[in-house]
């Protein structure tokens, strides 16, 4: 049997799906196609297995390390089953100085010899020809399984990012600002399959120099995790920034946040997003106690995900690291939050107060002239 080079790619949590996990196969095929150019893909039980053609290694790992809904990959080889095939496609592959530890998994259980056998044999072999078999402490590791015709032997595994793939689980508006937390935030829900939109509302005088801001690239960095296309909705708050002249100092930030949520709401209800994203974190800023939380969160009458609410900052940051977004979020940038709010802003906002310097500044008005004033960029 000819030696075919591929990529070995097993899903984890989507194999879980009973009757659904085709829909989530195909979803993930299709990001794996869009993401990696490659068009020759096949779909064993358990499996997904991805054939280069022309397309350049470094691309292919690139985007796999980037692809929601993969356990782990591999470069591999497809050959016969025979140890004999195997042995020599380890030979040849495999780097010799390196102590190895084998692995087998028969999926065709009729093999006339088992796992412990066939490692056995394939071990005595290769040290025969100079490799070094190690089972305490292994530096390579070498994966094969035995299937009914054919032999998959992957050299070393990589670890995927796991989740769902992006578009499997339904599509969100991100209230994004221009922090560490909540690129994250949408970071996260994307890991769970959903779709993310952004909503940012931005300082400058007109939408043209928020698309040359920072804001565009995070999420551009974001789209590196996203096979299909996202939106951002770009606002100017200075219509709001007027009006806050006037409202009492102490209840500005949420009053300020409950109008974010007005906007997101007739955003979601337009476009059909099935919730709003935010990143907050428990008490971690004065927007973000229990009380301001549950003041804010009174207006909206779609589902808020906060996937960090439990998480301290270094948590967040360290994760913003791994995904790429933190050197963008820390360039300095004029956040609308920070421009509203006050040196000592309440931490236990009354609703009947918040809502009567809203009635004061006729904030369904001011909400409908904001969305006038919109703009919509797609990446």
């Amino acid at each position: 049997m000819s030696v075919e080079k591929l990529y070995n790619i097993h899903i984890g949590e989507i194999a879980l799906k009973g009757q659904n996990r085709r829909i989530f196969e195909n979803k993930l095929i299709s990001s794996i196609k869009k993401g990696t150019g490659c068009r020759k893909i096949k779909n064993p039980r358990g499996r997904i297995l991805l054939y280069p053609e022309k397309v350049n290694d470094k691309k292919i790992e690139y985007a796999l390390s980037r692809i929601f809904g993969i356990s782990w990959y591999s470069q591999s080889f497809k050959t016969g089953n025979k140890p004999e095939e195997i042995i020599k496609v380890i030979r040849k592959n495999a780097v010799e100085r390196k102590k190895i530890k084998l692995y087998t998994k028969r999926d065709f259980k009729g093999y006339p010899l088992t796992s412990m056998e066939l490692n056995k044999k394939i071990g005595t072999e290769l040290e025969e020809s100079g490799f070094e078999v190690d089972l305490e402490n292994p530096e390579h590791r070498i994966f094969i399984e035995i299937l009914k015709d054919s032999a998959i032997v992957s050299l070393g595994k990589k670890r995927g990012l796991g989740g769902l793939p992006v578009g499997s689980s339904g599509k969100v508006l991100s209230l994004l600002s221009g922090g560490i937390d909540s690129p994250v935030a949408s970071w996260l829900m994307m890991k769970r399959g959903c779709t993310v939109d952004f909503l940012h509302l931005h300082a400058f005088p007109t939408n043209e120099k928020a698309k040359k801001s920072k804001m565009m690239k995070l999420v551009k960095r974001l789209k590196e995790y996203s096979p299909v296309k996202m939106k951002i909705y770009l606002v100017p708050y200075g219509g709001f920034h007027e009006k806050s002249f006037s409202m009492k100092g102490k209840t500005e930030l949420v009053v300020f946040r409950r109008f974010i949520f007005r906007i997101a709401n007739k955003i979601a209800q337009k476009e059909k997003h099935l919730g709003l994203v935010t990143g907050d974190s428990i008490g971690q800023v004065a927007s973000q106690t229990l009380h301001n939380i549950y003041v804010v969160s009174r207006i909206t009458g779609y589902p808020v995900y906060r996937p960090l609410v439990g998480q301290d900052k270094q948590e967040i940051i360290d994760t913003a690291e791994k995904i790429g977004t933190y050197p963008v979020s820390i360039e300095k940038y004029r956040d609308c939050c920070s421009l509203v709010a006050e040196k000592h802003p309440a931490t236990k906002a009354k609703l009947k107060y918040v809502e009567a310097e809203e009635e004061k500044i006729d904030i369904e008005k001011l909400v409908e002239e904001t969305i006038d004033s919109m703009e919509i960029v797609e990446i």
